[in-house]
């Protein structure tokens, strides 16, 4: 019972929830540009550079974060670099 309990923790930790999320992304991606080409019928495909640029700020604010011992005890501490990455993106 415990094998397989621990393989269905493995599974949603490791399978699951980044399948998850990362599907989440592509679709955000993908509503943004279809929203763009409803409205202005011309495809800008910027919103990839935008993410990818969020998402480098977010990794290293929380980098300078974890550097510094700057936390949120069990949460994750890209929850604090999270606004700043949205702001610069």
């Amino acid at each position: 019972m415990d094998n397989l309990l621990n393989a269905l923790v493995l599974l949603s930790n490791f399978v699951l929830i980044p399948a998850i999320a990362y599907g989440a992304q592509l679709a955000l991606g993908a509503l943004g540009v279809t929203l763009i080409y409803a409205v202005l019928r011309f495809s800008n495909f910027a919103h990839g550079d935008t993410m990818a640029f969020g998402t480098a700020i977010v990794i290293l604010c929380t980098w300078w974060l974890q550097g510094h011992g700057i936390g949120l005890g069990p949460l994750p501490t890209a929850l604090l670099a999270l606004p700043v990455g949205i702001l610069a993106a």
